[in-house]
């Protein structure tokens, strides 16, 4: 059975982590149970039931960890932290980092994020450059509190500047220690963009059918469509330089649904629940940039239309 308990060679460190959704209460979970002093920020009716409760994580090996930590609705009065890992759907990223200039925090702060394009928006209201971090780590939110765990895979961070190259190395640390296997690389937009293309390929079209990852695979179109998907995709990333993280993405898009067969991916998830989509930071995204680069994306641009239109529709039936 893996072990959660914590281990003495890294120091303990004070973070913030805006959002206590799947992916933030892992982490930020995950980092209290380490040791290190945690600060969650929430939405005000959040905070005051997961002050009363605190984050229960049901992790892959079927044991359950129970953390207490601090749950604040702003980042106000808050000194002294040494990073703050914002981990909130990508259409929140700029309320999610006006906690942090409201408070004048001047700690790094580091994007763990699905999508494209939300460093642009955390710099113009920070005003200054942030880290980005990428996981394949995979949960669900199975109610307010409680995150369930579908398995514990690789994390990498990294930035361009240096500053913040240290403090995603210290987090690195951090993460490994708690149980969370994490790197740093020098290339993170190239680990962006190949996460990107692959969510761009197995997303909607799993959102579109309503079916699970694996499933896409055993329909011959739509297999063909995520291939096409993914290598327009990956013609958008080389025409504007991006050298990708994995030689051939065509693979890697097959790779992940075949390791996911079970899953239902996140925008299906947050479709079904209502809830806006991600699309607009990851298929929308390739298409917007795709005239940047002088080439087309019209498959990026069908799939993001028709997952709009969706959840046009979705959330006009609630009202």
């Amino acid at each position: 059975m893996k072990s959660w308990a914590k281990r003495a060679w890294c120091r303990d460190l004070k973070i913030a982590v805006i959002g206590a959704g799947a992916i933030g209460g892992l982490f930020g979970g995950l980092l209290s149970r380490s040791g290190h002093d945690v600060v969650f920020v929430e939405r005000p009716h959040k905070v005051e039931r997961l002050s009363l409760t605190g984050l229960e994580l049901e992790m892959p090996d079927s044991s359950t960890i129970h953390v207490k930590a601090v749950f604040k609705p702003t980042l106000k009065g808050v000194d002294d932290l040494d990073i703050c890992i914002v981990a909130v759907k990508a259409y929140d990223t700029a309320s999610a980092v006006k906690h942090v200039a409201d408070a004048n925090l001047k700690c790094p702060v580091i994007l763990l994020q699905n999508g494209l394009g939300v460093e642009g928006e955390a710099q113009s209201v920070l005003r200054r450059s942030v880290a980005r971090g990428v996981t394949s780590c995979g949960a669900m939110v199975e109610q307010l509190g409680v995150v369930k765990v579908k398995g514990i895979a690789s994390t990498v961070l990294g930035a361009e500047d240096r500053e913040l190259v240290d403090a995603c190395r210290e987090l690195a640390k951090a993460l490994s220690e708690a149980g969370l296997p994490s790197t740093v690389t020098e290339n993170v937009m190239g680990a962006v963009w190949t996460k990107a293309i692959v969510n761009s390929s197995i997303n909607p079209l799993g959102t579109i059918m309503n079916v699970r990852n694996g499933e896409l695979l055993e329909n011959e179109h739509t297999k063909t469509l995520m291939a096409m998907v993914a290598a327009e995709g990956w013609k958008v990333a080389l025409s504007l330089g991006v050298r990708l993280e994995v030689e051939d993405p065509i693979e890697e898009v097959f790779k992940v649904a075949k390791a996911t067969y079970d899953n239902k991916n996140s925008m299906l998830m947050d479709l079904v629940k209502g809830k806006r989509t991600e699309v607009d930071y990851i298929n929308g995204a390739i298409w917007r940039l795709s005239s940047k680069g002088r080439v087309e994306a019209p498959f990026n641009r069908a799939l993001y239309l028709l997952v709009k239109a969706l959840e046009a529709k979705r959330l006009g039936m609630r009202g």
